[in-house]
């Protein structure tokens, strides 16, 4: 009795397991299905998994200005893979590290005052990607200043509570 008892515990805690573990490396069905669709297929075809690793290399390296431009290098190389593309890098925080859609505003000098943009902490895509358990985040807005709409499409860089930051692309329609 005992021993069925056991059996019939070690089951179940092991069904929980496994369904926990699988819940945890995905994010919910309506992420899953919108990173598969325009136009956030085509921003996730640029923000690749090999390109997070360079990214999120990019950033733990910036102390000085070399480092610093070539993170800015890099974002501005992936912005401009996709017709009026921007890639912005933040800290967990949310302090604004690169943001190709500031120009000349971006520099390591900038970054260490906090002066390239504010800080995107609430941003809704940003804030899924740090997180959700698999590190993506997605948002569409329409912009009142310039009457376009636009979508973003984030990743976290590194792992779950224990990241570098966030990058995330977004583009104008």
């Amino acid at each position: 009795m005992k021993l069925q008892k056991l059996v019939s515990l070690f089951l179940v805690l092991t069904i929980l397991l496994f369904t926990s573990l699988n819940v945890m490396a995905t994010c919910g069905s309506q992420v899953q299905t919108l990173v598969t669709q325009p136009p956030y297929s085509n921003l996730a075809a640029v923000l690749t998994d090999t390109e997070k690793v360079k990214l999120t290399n990019l950033l733990k390296a910036v102390k000085d200005d070399a480092t610093y431009n070539k993170l800015l290098t890099e974002a501005n190389a992936v912005a401009a893979m996709i017709a009026n593309g921007r890639m912005m890098i933040a800290l967990p925080d949310g302090t604004v590290v690169v943001d190709t859609a500031k120009g000349a505003n971006n520099t390591f000098a900038n970054f260490k005052v906090k002066a390239i943009n504010e800080n995107h902490n609430t941003r809704i895509s940003i804030l899924d990607a740090q997180l959700h358990d698999c590190g993506i985040g997605l948002e569409q807005k329409f912009s009142t200043t310039d009457g376009t709409k636009e979508v973003y499409f984030a990743k976290r860089l590194g792992a779950y509570l224990n990241s570098a930051g966030t990058a995330r692309l977004s583009q104008k329609i």
